[in-house]
């Protein structure tokens, strides 16, 4: 964190805010205060308290929570809906990351997508086809194989010179000149070559005829008419990208006190050992198993998917700016944003937050019968059988029965009241408990003091 000057000047309610970098005020009372300055959206976390700091919005009515009802027998892992999962501290933060997602780019409705028809209109009515003639067709005289033993054809009408190929019975070859009385000479592989006429004899074949359509500019102006537009286009492709940076762009600048920043310190580091796993998994579906006997003994059959996104830092929308890494998560349909006082949630263009105090942390280590490749950092406790007896050794009735390992892996449910209910699982015992723990540390200190959000 880099370090910044401040004084504050207080008449009454009224303070007057003075940075290296701004004049800015702000109204209200300790723990509660409303800002507003040059460059935008601050959040101030500290000993004594977590500011969000933004312009005063329209407020939202919102629909009461829903719960929905899982089957006893089949329960699916995931999130309620996207618009109940906000908590009442993330809900001006939200409001306003919604509604830049929501704005329509000016650069790809007003530059790209007209640039592309410009040109595929402009090539349209510039070029044309015509026929060409690949090969004409007709009769044509070839030299026909009439030998049992093969034919061998030399490289001049002699019969000690270089033998080129050996013909076989039947085989034709184009014939190119049969005025010697006895060669004749026929072109074969590009090359030219000569047979005797005891052992060959000439006849005619019909070539069909071949064409193809062949493009051709019909604009004698398309290239200069392409360049200048795809220039101009440039121009106005500039002009949108800097428009859109103001209509669309975010800032979310952290300023923490050095206690705050000693906690910080292992965010990042934390989520590196996370990511170092060698294999993470979401969990899709739980259900209970009938069927045991064929299915190794399993009381429980996990659907699960493989986590393969996961960034060190990746920003929720375009022209997003921060002074911090945002570690990601991406999960099936869902993205996870791990900002340092709260959790951002995305569906396609929908957000929501839950503010880490709200966020519960369940942590368990679960036996997983693992019918993939194990994972290198994976630790193996046991083995069974592919298809089980009622001891739990193997059932003789099926040939090809195998042993598979049993994994130690560590489980991980991230859940809070509002909906989230997401679950990760880990091939290395621990990877998410350090990143875990720190939310946990962060949702502590946030529950201890007041927060304005």
């Amino acid at each position: 964190m880099g370090l910044f000057f401040r004084k504050s000047v207080s008449f009454g309610g009224l303070r007057i805010n003075f940075s290296n970098s701004e004049v800015s005020y702000s109204a209200g009372v300790r723990g509660a205060r409303i800002s507003k300055g040059r460059k935008g959206t601050y959040v101030t976390m500290g000993a004594h308290g977590i500011y969000y700091r933004q312009r005063i919005g329209k407020p939202v009515n919102r629909n009461p929570l829903t719960v929905p009802v899982s089957q006893p027998d089949m329960h699916t892992i995931t999130s309620g809906d996207i618009d109940q999962l906000t908590d009442v501290d993330s809900r001006v933060f939200i409001d306003e990351l919604s509604e830049k997602a929501a704005k329509l780019s000016l650069t790809t409705w007003l530059g790209i997508w007209p640039m592309i028809i410009f040109v595929i209109v402009l090539l349209v009515y510039s070029i044309d086809s015509k026929e060409v003639i690949v090969n004409a067709g007709g009769l044509r005289k070839v030299a026909v194989i009439h030998s049992e033993v093969g034919l061998n054809i030399r490289s001049l009408p002699d019969a000690g010179s270089t033998v080129l190929k050996t013909a076989s019975d039947a085989e034709q070859f184009t014939l190119l000149d049969e005025s010697d009385k006895k060669w004749l000479k026929i072109g074969f592989n590009d090359s030219v070559g000569y047979v005797s006429k005891k052992l060959a004899r000439v006849d005619s074949v019909e070539d069909p005829r071949e064409v193809r359509d062949q493009l051709y500019l019909t604009n004698p102006y398309y290239f200069w008419m392409l360049g200048s537009g795809l220039l101009g286009f440039a121009g106005l492709i500039y002009s949108l990208i800097k428009l859109d940076r103001k209509r669309l762009s975010m800032e979310l600048y952290y300023e923490m006190d050095n206690e705050m920043a000693k906690v910080y310190d292992s965010f990042s580091t934390q989520f590196a050992a996370f990511n170092a796993s060698k294999r993470k998994w979401q969990y899709l579906h739980a259900q209970r198993n009938h069927d045991w006997k064929r299915n190794a003994g399993a009381g429980k059959l996990i659907n699960r998917v493989g986590i393969d996104g996961v960034d060190m830092h990746q920003v929720p929308v375009k022209f997003f700016k921060t002074n911090v890494q945002i570690p990601h998560i991406k999960l099936r349909n869902t993205d996870l944003f791990f900002l340092p006082e709260r959790l951002l949630v995305r569906r396609a263009n929908k957000f929501a937050a839950v503010f880490y105090k709200n966020l519960v942390i369940d942590h368990s280590t679960t036996r997983f019968i693992e019918d993939e490749a194990v994972a290198s950092d994976a630790r193996i406790v046991d083995y069974t059988w592919k298809y089980v007896n009622k001891s739990g050794g193997p059932d003789r009735r099926f040939s090809n029965n195998h042993q598979i390992p049993i994994c130690l892996y560590s489980e991980y449910t991230l859940r809070s009241v509002t909906g989230v209910n997401e679950v990760i699982c880990t091939s290395k015992i621990g990877a998410f408990d350090g990143f875990g723990s720190y939310l946990k540390q962060i949702g502590r200190f946030q529950s201890a003091i007041r927060i304005s959000g």
